[in-house]
């Protein structure tokens, strides 16, 4: 029997995540409608009472209006997660411009197939599900109908729809396929999954076909999945490269100066953020300067929300943020280096570099040890400035294995000569573990290949 869906442990996480995120905002909005009533009631014949219960009453009915649609959305997925299982297929977002999100085609090499969908999400979360450099994506549902589409592993979910209109419906496939959406290998199925599409779908006004049941057990026969090994990861890193994305500026050697003068530590304590915290305070303060110019309840709430960051700045650098960064810095001088090589893959959700380790001096079939998640040391524009040039290669790990009250191992990898700094502790991994399994599949997810190639 072919499991649902919503029986992958990651899947109901994420679905219960949604939906108390909805709730949650169903209540905020209806605490602000209310607030806003009460300002209307209040004994006060001042303009500006009615000044912020019209603020009040129009942000909560936007907040309302928002977490309604969540909610239903939420149910929607629930019953098409329950419906069926989870299928991967080869995936390219084609951005129409403007303010409308992207639209996602999924495609099938081995049919020939292929379905537009539109996402009905904020852009915070549509950019959380977009393809990633493999441009693998999951699929639950029906394309007629709608659907839930995931990452790899199936925890970020986003609802869709078919793109409407048969005309704008060929263009958006067709833009695809010039993306080399046909060209791409097929992903492995998650295990237990249906192939693809439901017997039918897909033919019509997207003109790709039908799938053949002869591709059907070729690719079912696929789901006895391939060791990933150093070979296997290796070309999965190298497919995710993006070159020309240029080194960081140089810094200072943590060697030889204090965690404070180091750029990146700077950035990892979060000391940048608190230093710019204060500037909605200044701001509220000329408004309130120019009140001819400004209503004093606008001042107010800048300056509120001004001191708001500033105020959780300083408790993220006080208690996390600084002792982070002193405890880095000393880790990285640690002695007794110990050589691994590493490959440099991309958590589709969000874009977090992760190096997984692996033994030195081993061959292409070794299997991995660790895996340890990265800081993007780069920019908003181009986070991935500054992180290694080479996909895989050789890596020195310095460390305290007594780092954290919790005693997880705090280890900083040194890669061509200057230290990456870790956003997590030193994950070891099991021989044989089906969760270390289920994340590395998230992290390269496989691919239909005769072989991958020794790097």
């Amino acid at each position: 029997m072919v499991e649902c869906a919503l029986d992958r442990e990651a899947t109901r996480r994420g679905l219960g995540r949604y939906r108390r995120q909805a709730v949650r905002g169903t209540g905020a909005g209806a605490a602000l409608v209310g607030l806003g009533l009460v300002f209307v009631l209040l004994p006060v014949d001042a303009s500006w009472a009615s000044d912020v219960a019209a603020g009040l009453g129009t942000t909560g009915l936007i907040v309302l209006g928002i977490a309604l649609s969540a909610l239903r959305s939420a149910g929607r997925m629930r019953r098409a997660l329950a419906a069926g299982p989870w299928s991967a297929h080869t995936a390219v977002a084609v951005v129409r411009g403007g303010m409308v999100p992207p639209s996602i085609v999924l495609g099938d090499r081995a049919g020939g197939r292929a379905w537009p969908l539109t996402m009905a999400a904020t852009k915070q979360r549509y950019e959380r599900v977009l393809p990633g450099p493999d441009g693998v994506l999951w699929w639950c549902g029906d394309p007629d109908r709608g659907g839930v589409i995931a990452p790899p592993g199936g925890e970020e979910l986003i609802w869709a729809r078919a793109v409407r209109g048969h005309h704008t419906r060929n263009r958006t496939v067709g833009l695809a396929a010039a993306e080399g959406l046909f060209d791409r290998p097929a992903p492995v199925q998650p295990r237990g999954s249906r192939i693809g599409f439901p017997e039918g779908e897909g033919e019509g006004d997207s003109g790709t076909g039908a799938r053949t049941e002869a591709g059907t057990r070729a690719r079912a026969e696929t789901q006895d999945l391939h060791p990933l090994t150093y070979a296997v990861l290796a070309a999965a890193a190298r497919r995710q490269a993006l070159h020309g994305t240029g080194r960081a500026r140089r810094e200072a050697d943590v060697r030889a100066v204090p965690w404070w003068r180091v750029r990146s530590l700077r950035h990892v304590a979060g000391l940048p953020r608190l230093l710019v915290s204060p500037v909605p305070v200044v701001t509220g303060l000329l408004m309130l300067g120019r009140a001819q110019d400004y209503p004093a309840v606008v001042a107010y709430a800048v300056i509120a929300f001004g001191v708001g960051l500033f105020l959780h700045a300083g408790r993220r650098f006080l208690t996390s943020g600084r002792a982070t960064a002193r405890l880095l810095a000393r880790s990285s001088q640690a002695p007794g280096p110990v050589p691994k090589r590493y490959t440099l893959l991309f958590d589709p959700v969000g874009g977090a570099p992760v190096l997984v380790l692996f033994p030195h001096g081993g061959g292409p079939e070794d299997l991995p040890e660790a895996v340890l998640r990265l800081y993007a040391p780069g920019t908003l524009k181009n986070p991935r400035k500054g992180l290694p040039s080479a996909s895989s290669g050789p890596v020195e790990l310095r460390g305290r294995p007594d780092g954290t009250d919790r005693g997880e191992p705090v280890v900083v990898p040194w890669i061509e000569g200057r230290p990456v700094w870790p956003a997590g502790p030193y994950e070891e991994l099991r021989p044989g573990d089906p969760a270390a399994r289920e994340y590395l599949e998230r992290l390269a997810p496989p691919q239909e290949a005769s072989g991958v190639p020794a790097p």
